[in-house]
Order: C-alpha cells, then sequence, then structure tokens
C-alpha cells in the first residue's frame, strides 16, 4: 500500500529536484551505536543478535516518513509498511538474501526469522522479492568494525531503496558498540533523516522490549 507524495507541497521539493540530475546521488553514514543492553537481552531471552538488530532496525525505518518514500515510474510515493531483505551466508561462504516479513514483537520475529532463514539458505537464491520497492536491503559484516562502508552500484541514479549495514561490535570502556552504515537517496532524504533513524535506532538497542 502506497499513496502518491504532494510534491509541490512537500518542503523538500527543490532538494529532490536538485539532486535528481545528479549522477551520484547517494549519501553514506556511518555510526557506532551503544548495543550493551541489546547484546545482554538477547543473551537473557535467547534471541538471535541479528534478528533483534534487524526487528529493531525495521522499527526505527517505519518511524521516520522518508525512510518510506521511494520512486515509482517516476513518481514519488510514500509506502505504508517497509520490510526487509537481509543477506546470509552459506556453507560455502557464498551468500545468497533472505526476506524476513514483519511481526509484532522481537520474540516473534525472532521465531520466523529463523524460518525465513533456513527456507532461503534451502533456497540459495539472490532473486528473493525482486520486484518490491517497499523494503529495506540489509548486509551484516561480522567480521569487521568498520568506520565506513561502499555498495556496489549499478549506476541507476533512480534506486531509492535505502541500504543498511550492521558491523561486528566491540569493546569500548564498559559498554558494546556496533557500527552501523547507512546509504540513501539525496532524492528522498537528508542527513537529518538519517540521524534521526540513528538516534531512534540506538534508543531501541538501549531499551529492547
Amino acid at each position: 500500500m502506497f499513496k502518491e507524495v504532494d510534491i509541490e507541497n512537500w518542503p523538500r521539493k527543490s532538494a529532490f529536484e536538485f539532486f535528481r540530475n545528479y549522477e551520484d546521488p547517494f549519501f553514506n553514514m556511518t555510526a557506532q551505536l551503544d548495543v550493551t543492553a541489546l547484546y545482554e537481552f538477547c543473551r537473557d531471552n535467547s534471541l538471535s543478535y541479528t534478528l533483534a538488530c534487524l526487528y529493531y532496525s525495521q522499527q526505527a525505518v517505519n518511524g521516520i516518513t522518508e525512510f518510506r518514500f521511494r520512486l515509482l515510474h517516476g513518481e514519488l510515493v510514500e509506502f505504508e509498511l517497509i520490510e526487509a531483505t537481509l543477506t546470509i551466508l552459506q556453507d560455502d561462504e557464498s551468500f545468497s538474501f533472505c526476506y524476513f516479513p514483519s511481526e509484532n514483537s522481537v520474540f516473534e520475529f525472532n521465531a520466523t526469522g529463523l524460518e525465513s532463514r533456513k527456507k532461503y539458505l534451502a533456497l540459495n537464491t539472490f532473486d528473493v522479492e525482486t520486484e518490491r520497492l517497499d523494503l529495506v536491503y540489509y548486509s551484516v559484516i561480522p567480521w569487521v568494525s568498520f568506520t565506513s562502508f561502499k555498495h556496489a552500484s549499478r549506476g541507476d541514479k533512480s534506486l531509492t531503496i535505502p541500504r543498511i549495514v550492521f558491523g561486528k561490535f566491540f569493546t569500548d570502556g564498559n559498554k558494546k558498540r556496533m557500527p552501523v552504515s547507512v546509504e540513501v537517496n539525496h532524492m528522498i532524504m537528508d542527513g537529518i533523516h538519517v540521524g534521526k533513524y540513528f538516534n531512534s535506532l540506538e534508543e531501541k538497542f538501549l531499551n529492547p522490549r
């Protein structure tokens, strides 16, 4: 479900038109978020840490209007709900994609997410919900606490699906922190919106429930 955005009355109309003409309108930000409480919550409740990160990230994404904007056949639309695909590692160290439907709680998301992962490991395909725009593309790089990230690109400046990457958490004093990379199209949002995402996500990581 989506609705067309009234661009004429949108405060970002001029920015949208400005960046629409850019050869490379994408920008990327990386932040190191406090995951201490999240790590302990997952340990105490036998939850997958990665799936918990994905669940709370999706909660943050759906709470920010601009993260639900997409360019559809040249028109700007706002989706009611955004879901997720995630890269998963195969036994031979290749990777494939997995689709995770939304759920009402982290516990339900963990249960269905484990089943989804099992299903898509067996399918071993890149062809996962490829026609949909109401998604965020996620990756996990659990081997590196990176400080920046660059995605491969087709050079298609009309792409408006955000791409988010979780890195390896690390110890910082008495806290655990995890790098999170966000790449978005400047046509549909600015640094303030990515900042809102980081603030919302860290708040959810600090108070998981």
